[in-house]
């Protein structure tokens, strides 16, 4: 009998585990718990204010799109590149690298659009054919950056930062 009364008592705790457990109880969680909610609300309100968009009036809209400088950006261009220190032979380099990254992105564009359009063929499930749409809405997002990079490569082509206008008038034709 005696076998069986030790067996069934609980395994006395050492002496740091009792103390620990009584401060965490008494102190502990309440910091713990008034720490983590400051932080989790401190995160996000910073989050909501870097994560709201800033309102673009539209004379700046205006501005990207006709251009904001009298002489096409020329001068402007000329005083970036003096001092940031960038040389004459280096926009060439830079040109083709931005040219290199607008073809890449095309491509990924293309066949992250080819995916889209092939994943409703290879499945009945609705759930993957979901997936169909996430690939077009990429298909979207590498065009987008591959055209802001073909847009620099044609700033650094001109030597000047045009307008938006601009650019589609001398890249893409009317």
């Amino acid at each position: 009998m005696s076998d069986v009364d030790e067996q069934s008592k609980p395994e006395k705790r050492g002496r740091i585990a009792r103390i620990g457990g009584y401060f965490g109880r008494r102190i502990g969680n309440p910091f713990v718990r008034s720490v983590g909610r400051d932080t989790l609300y401190g995160g996000a309100d910073q989050a909501r204010s870097v994560l709201t968009p800033e309102r673009v009036s539209r004379s700046e809209a205006e501005a990207a799109f006709r251009g904001r400088y009298e002489d096409g950006g020329r001068a402007r261009f000329a005083q970036l590149m003096a001092q940031q220190g960038v040389p004459e032979r280096d926009l060439a380099r830079l040109e083709g690298m931005r040219t290199r990254q607008f073809r890449v992105m095309c491509a990924m564009s293309l066949l992250a659009l080819g995916l889209g359009a092939a994943v409703p063929f290879f499945t009945d499930d609705w759930l993957i054919m979901i997936s169909g749409l996430i690939f077009g809405l990429f298909s979207l997002v590498f065009l987008a950056i591959g055209l802001r990079h073909d847009f620099a490569a044609w700033q650094i082509r001109n030597r000047r930062f045009g307008g938006i206008r601009d650019y589609i008038e001398d890249r893409w034709g009317r």
